[in-house]
């Protein structure tokens, strides 16, 4: 399974009792049973076709679209074990919704610069160009993490999912002018932006910082489960005040398993 696909030819499971099957040359519309064609037992010519709920599809494809309010919706195209079409329908049908799964590569492009879509800054310095890939989010958004980090995310979520706690993503890697909107929203004091470092400094722009969904922090399964097994995992709480926010530093992860604690000395809640 390749960590750039990693959905591609694996089979999910339809958890949507009304899992609609869309178009395949407009997946924003839904598919209607036409005259001629094969009819399902109970169904009429003009109704939606579905995938049953149970039904077990391997996705073959995945399209991105933006959908309302600027919000990304991920569809897939499905196969029945046997290989037979099943078509195109919401990953919000299927069982997790495509949580945690990677849709895609993104490899720096020849002649991107310093300020490029996979620009890599730390403390000022830019620090050259990574691989990225396209990851879904706690929301159903899609994030880029670092492709040198991805698999170990993984080893920690699918330790956690066998434990019965689901570790999500809600924010990964951003670009130069990502972190710079963020900035400028936030020191103008604008709505709905939250505290954000200055571009070019932002943890998130080095490809090792992770917004994990922790809820609340102290006291829900996520944090608590971090807080034990992160930095078996090579990640720790780095800031204070953001218990949502863990690197991956390998070292850092180490010397803090050693001391007995999962974040470094200065952050203080």
């Amino acid at each position: 399974m390749s960590v750039q696909e990693s959905f591609h030819d694996r089979a999910f499971t339809v958890a949507d009792p009304y899992a609609r099957v869309r178009n395949d040359h407009d997946l924003l519309s839904y598919a209607t049973y036409q005259q001629g064609e094969p009819l399902p037992a109970g169904a009429n010519v003009g109704d939606f076709k579905r995938i049953a709920r149970g039904t077990q599809p391997v996705v073959v494809e995945v399209k991105v679209l933006t959908t309302g309010s600027q919000s990304k919706t991920v569809f897939a195209r499905t196969n029945a074990a046997n290989g037979a079409p099943l078509g195109w329908t919401s990953t919000r049908n299927l069982d997790g919704k495509f949580i945690n799964e990677t849709i895609g590569a993104l490899p720096p492009s020849e002649g991107d610069g310093r300020f490029g879509p996979n620009a890599a800054w730390s403390g000022w310095h830019f620090l050259g160009q990574i691989d990225l890939v396209e990851i879904v989010d706690n929301t159903l958004e899609i994030e880029r993490i670092a492709l040198s980090s991805a698999s170990h995310y993984f080893a920690m979520t699918e330790a956690a999912k066998a434990a019965g706690v689901a570790v999500a993503l809600n924010s990964g890697f951003r670009s130069y002018h990502e972190q710079k909107f963020l900035w400028e929203g936030f020191s103008r004091g604008l709505p709905r932006f939250n505290k954000a470092a200055k571009p070019g400094t932002s943890n998130h722009q080095n490809g090792i910082a992770f917004n994990i969904a922790v809820a609340g922090g102290a006291g829900s399964p996520v944090y608590d489960r971090l807080k034990v097994h992160a930095t078996s995992f090579g990640f720790l709480r780095t800031v204070s005040s953001e218990p949502w926010l863990w690197e991956y530093d390998p070292a850092k992860a180490a010397t803090a398993r050693q001391r007995g604690t999962f974040k470094e000395p200065d952050v203080s809640n």
